[in-house]
């Protein structure tokens, strides 16, 4: 019977499209928006905080309207929040908890149009939404790491957190204005949501903000920032104040950390057509996050990992992040998805406009490579399964990168002004409100007049990916000549992924240099497509999907003469890079000149990058190799590095220089490369290194690693810095690294288990995993099995250290 139920839900659900009216993939429990019986209108918070114990004390206030017409118990969401008093109007209010929260019995049945508040005095000590940083650990004045442990307060509400420590209708179809007032040690900084309408000193070590919003947002996007903070105050082009958080005592990695960060709201404003939507913003880093960021509303928080000096910026910055997150202020914060199928409205934009932000700073080939990256996720994805976008189990990587896919190809569709018309009606018609889908696909309707639903179909409703296979033939007939190209679609078939109907560029190059380009729509299963030859050329090379523009797979079998002019003469730069990387396993003597040309040849860092890493390999590029290495470029030093199997005791010199490298990166894999292959090299080496601590100190952790490795050099600092660096001193990070050096020296003690104890049971299930896995590691050993049964029976173990001992079978 459920079998049955399903293909009938299915075959609705195909009706229905020719109705224009999308439902929900029918497997998608997900789907639907959770049913509450009242409209939470605005809701004030009051907190404050004993952090040793990781204790909130707290005061909020529901302004509400009942939505039926007899409302007689209403629920907040509140798992393990300790209710002290319930009061509605003022009056006492009946109330019952258990394991989710809080059920209000009114007096009197509420009814329509009439406003009332219900207020909760409550304490907590939540495990998830909130998180204490540092606060166990006494505070050293004298250790100056940047990577130290710092003592922070910072919230995480997504997707339902907050009700963990904040009793709430914690649901994103229920849109409120927040107003929060925290009481808390005058010697740090409070952030919070919209405008900071005060901050007073209350004369006793503590002081009063009281922040408050004035456009309603979902309850997960409340936040709370709290810790040793400057501002940088800017502002944008149109006014907007921007307020950005950085630490004090790391003031030169402000402007790297916070770069462009102007450019981004103009080029927002610009390509939505929709002016900011709030009235400032803020942004600061927190120690620990257990994400890379989070859009809270006008008030982002992301991890201090991104907390970068020029050196670091080179590796990995904050600035696509930066965007994505400014731009979920629109697409998130200002519209906000129904379900939780319909997240891919906010992620998929995202990381779609920073991709595009790329192609204005850097051009199309670097917006044409970020792209490229966005598809080998997505199909990697689908190598496991056909989830459609929309679906509330589809995944980071088809609601972030295929998406982002997705609407560039829609884009290509529709037409880019066309599109960003349709996106200033959509933003505009649904300001501060809940969207879903299918109001994108009625603004497509409102604004250009088409009906794409087989777009949204097969790339929004369905699932899967094409995969294309293609085949050429030069054709004469009589005086006619033509190229011929057969296309197949190979992918399997079922009733969630059929057939795609897409324009594909397709251009035939001749081997006089000109070339043809032709769009044609690929819908069938096979398609002949003839492409005149009116001149009677010989080809050259035949590209299918000039550009990369369509998500697919692609079967296209060629001879190295295509693929080499291919890589020497597209016109479109991935067309380029992909006939060079489907050279890869192609022998050194075959391609080494092709390479070689490449590389001195080429402007965009992508190709270059990929033909040394290509003849870095190969003893007949030497030369080459010697450019590559000192390229200005990080990229292709980069892919230099990473791409050598030994390095050749011929090129020495030109590895080793490496080590004094602007990318930090680039020091760690190169210190790490030349350590393994030339044994007489080691103590030069490491006095090369010794001054530099890295990102998260993980080249100060490789020194210690090797210096530890070996009995004539070590010395037990070198041994106690590591523990030290694998406690709970440091941010998770440096932690994870010293785990894995420690690891792999295979060293360990009472001091090591304590701290891999605490790093396997807190809430950052970031560090947990990797510390949990070194601690089985571990446990493998008979002699430190001894060590950690002696520990467990000298100390008293908590319940989560409890839990994590008992996966270790000692």
């Amino acid at each position: 019977m459920k079998k049955l139920l399903l293909i009938l839900l299915a075959f609705i659900a195909t009706i229905s499209l020719s109705a224009q009216d999308f439902v929900c993939h029918p497997y998608d429990e997900g789907e639907r928006p959770r049913e509450h019986n009242v409209d939470i209108i605005k809701m004030s918070l009051e907190v404050s905080f004993v952090p040793e114990q990781k204790l909130v004390k707290g005061k909020v206030s529901h302004l509400f309207m009942p939505l039926q017409k007899k409302v007689d118990t209403i629920f907040f969401d509140g798992p393990s929040i300790r209710i002290k008093t319930a009061k509605l109007d003022g009056k006492d209010l009946k109330f019952t908890t258990d394991a989710n929260g809080v059920t209000v019995f009114p007096s009197t049945p509420l009814t329509w149009d009439k406003q009332h508040t219900i207020t909760f005095e409550y304490e907590a000590n939540p495990k998830k939404g909130i998180y204490f940083i540092g606060w166990e650990m006494p505070e050293d004045a004298a250790n100056t790491n940047p990577w130290r442990i710092r003592r922070q307060i910072w919230t995480q509400g997504q997707g339902i957190d907050n009700r963990h420590w904040i009793p709430m209708y914690d649901d994103a179809n229920d849109k409120f204005i927040t107003e929060t007032t925290v009481v808390f040690d005058s010697k740090y900084k409070v952030l919070s949501n919209g405008n900071k309408l005060k901050e007073k000193d209350n004369g006793n070590g503590t002081k009063t903000w009281h922040y408050a919003m004035t456009k309603p947002h979902g309850g997960y996007l409340l936040m709370l920032g709290i810790g040793d903070y400057k501002i940088m105050e800017r502002k944008t082009k149109r006014g907007v104040p921007l307020h950005l958080y950085y630490y004090p005592d790391l003031e030169d990695r402000a402007e790297p950390v916070y770069r462009h960060s102007e450019y981004m709201f103009e080029f927002l404003e610009e390509q939505t057509g929709v002016n900011y939507p709030w009235e400032s913003y803020s942004q600061i880093m927190v120690q620990d996050f257990i994400y890379g960021a989070m859009e809270n509303t006008t008030a982002t928080i992301f991890g201090d990992f991104f907390n970068v000096d020029n050196r670091a910026y080179l590796d990995r910055n904050y600035v696509g992040v930066n965007c994505h997150e400014l731009t979920h202020q629109w697409f998130g914060d200002m519209i906000t998805h129904r379900s939780r199928a319909d997240i891919w409205l906010h992620e998929s934009y995202a990381t779609h406009y920073p991709k595009v932000m790329i192609r204005e700073m850097e051009g199309i080939a670097a917006y044409q490579w970020a792209q490229y990256a966005e598809m080998q996720r997505a199909l990697a994805a689908g190598e496991k399964d056909s989830y459609p976008i929309r679906h509330s189990a589809a995944g980071s990587s088809r609601w972030y990168p295929k998406g982002s896919t997705v609407i560039s190809m829609l884009k290509d569709v529709v037409g880019e002004d066309g599109f960003n018309r349709v996106i200033k009606h959509y933003l505009t018609k649904h300001a501060y409100k809940n969207v879903e889908t299918n109001d994108l696909y009625q603004a497509i309707q409102d604004v250009l007049g088409m009906s794409p639903d087989w777009f949204f179909q097969q790339w929004l409703y369905n699932g899967g990916e094409p995969h294309y296979k293609v085949a050429w033939e030069d054709i004469t007939s009589g005086k006619n000549r033509s190229t011929r190209l057969t296309v197949q679609q190979i992918q399997e078939q079922n009733q969630w992924v059929g057939l795609f109907k897409m324009p594909v560029d397709i251009e035939v190059y001749y081997k006089d240099g000109s070339n043809i380009r032709q769009t044609v729509w690929v819908e069938k299963e096979t398609e002949i497509i003839n492409i005149a030859n009116t001149k009677g050329k010989d080809v050259s090379f035949v590209v299918f999907d000039a550009g990369n523009k369509v998500l697919k797979n692609l079967t296209f079998n060629r001879s190295y003469a295509e693929l080499e002019a291919q890589a020497l003469n597209a016109k479109e730069p991935i067309d380029r890079f992909l006939a060079l990387e489907a050279l890869r396993n192609t022998n050194f003597d075959t391609k080494r000149e092709l390479l070689h040309t490449v590389f001195t040849n080429e402007k965009f860092y992508g190709l270059r990058a990929e033909a040394a890493s290509q003849f870095v390999n190969d003893s007949g590029s030497y030369e080459y190799t010697k450019k590559a290495l000192a390229d200005k470029d990080v990229h292709v030093r980069k892919a230099v590095i990473n791409s050598v199997d030994e390095i050749p005791f011929a090129l020495i010199e030109e590895f080793e220089a490496l080590l004094t490298d602007s990318s930090y990166n680039i020091i760690e894999t190169a210190l790490t490369k030349l350590y393994k292959d030339h044994a007489g090299l080691h103590e030069r080496l490491l006095n090369k290194t010794k001054d530099v601590l890295g990102m998260h100190n993980a080249i100060r952790i490789i020194w210690l690693e090797k210096m530890g490795s070996h009995v004539a050099t070590s010395k037990p600092e070198h041994w106690k810095q590591l523990v030290a660096f694998a406690g709970p001193g440091y941010e998770f990070r440096t932690r994870i690294n010293a785990f894995k050096a420690l690891e792999r020296i295979n060293l360990f003690d009472d001091n090591l288990f304590k701290n891999a104890l605490d790093a396997a049971t807190p809430e950052n299930r970031r560090l947990a995993g990797p510390a949990l896995s070194f601690l089985k590691f571990v446990a493998q050993n008979s002699t430190y099995k001894f060590i950690m049964n002696n520990y467990i029976t000298a100390n008293t173990m908590s319940a989560d250290e409890q839990a994590v001992i008992k996966q270790l079978d000692l």
